[in-house]
């Protein structure tokens, strides 16, 4: 620091900027001297650890293999689990009285497939489907137009939004196409009235 102070103070003029780019190239082969040392105690310093390093993923590879064989072993017993739980998933669904066009895809719900979820929880939440479902259907049966139409989107999505939004997309453009009618109507009796009134005259 005391070396540099004098650096760090100095003002050069337009005279003297030779001697400091001549004072920059100075310090920065100071600076990379020093760094160069660094790099090569920091290799010598880490050989070592380079060497165990080597020698623990060496470890690391040979208890990875038969981790690989249990590991695979486990995944397909696990996936024989869900298979059956799937089964018995399937056979639940058929006893608890689903509208005839619901699927169990329609309602599936992955969670169910893990060992934590009881078969008897799934009944649970599958009743309450149902009558969730029930209860979205007697609600656009009493839609006041396309109530029809809105139940057909509902049995296929089961999205009651859905099917609101799309009774509510027919009634306007019924709604447009009424007016439109009316209004090529009074233009064509305008028309007609006009013409008899020529007529007349």
């Amino acid at each position: 620091e005391t070396a540099l102070a004098d650096y760090q103070n100095r003002v050069y003029t337009e005279d003297t900027i030779a001697e400091a780019k001549e004072d920059r190239a100075k310090l920065n082969k100071l600076k990379k001297a020093i760094n160069d040392e660094r790099i090569s105690r920091e290799k010598e310093y880490m050989q070592p650890f380079n060497d165990f390093k080597s020698k623990i993923n060496e470890i690391i590879g040979i208890i990875d293999k038969p981790v690989a064989v249990i590991d695979k072993q486990v995944k397909e017993f696990e996936e024989k689990q869900k298979q059956e739980k799937r089964k018995d998933i399937n056979e639940l669904f058929a006893t608890i009285g689903f509208q005839p066009f619901v699927t169990l895809e329609m309602i599936f719900d992955e969670k169910w497939l893990n060992t934590s979820v009881s078969l008897k929880k799934i009944e649970e939440q599958m009743k309450e489907m149902m009558f969730s479902i029930g209860k979205d259907i007697a609600t656009l049966s009493n839609l006041p137009e396309f109530s029809f139409e809105a139940t057909e989107v509902y049995k296929s999505s089961l999205d009651i939004n859905r099917a609101i939004n799309e009774a509510q997309r027919m009634a306007q453009i019924a709604r447009a196409k009424a007016e439109r009618e009316e209004a090529i109507r009074k233009a064509e009796e305008e028309q007609r009235a006009k013409a008899e009134a020529e007529a007349e005259a």
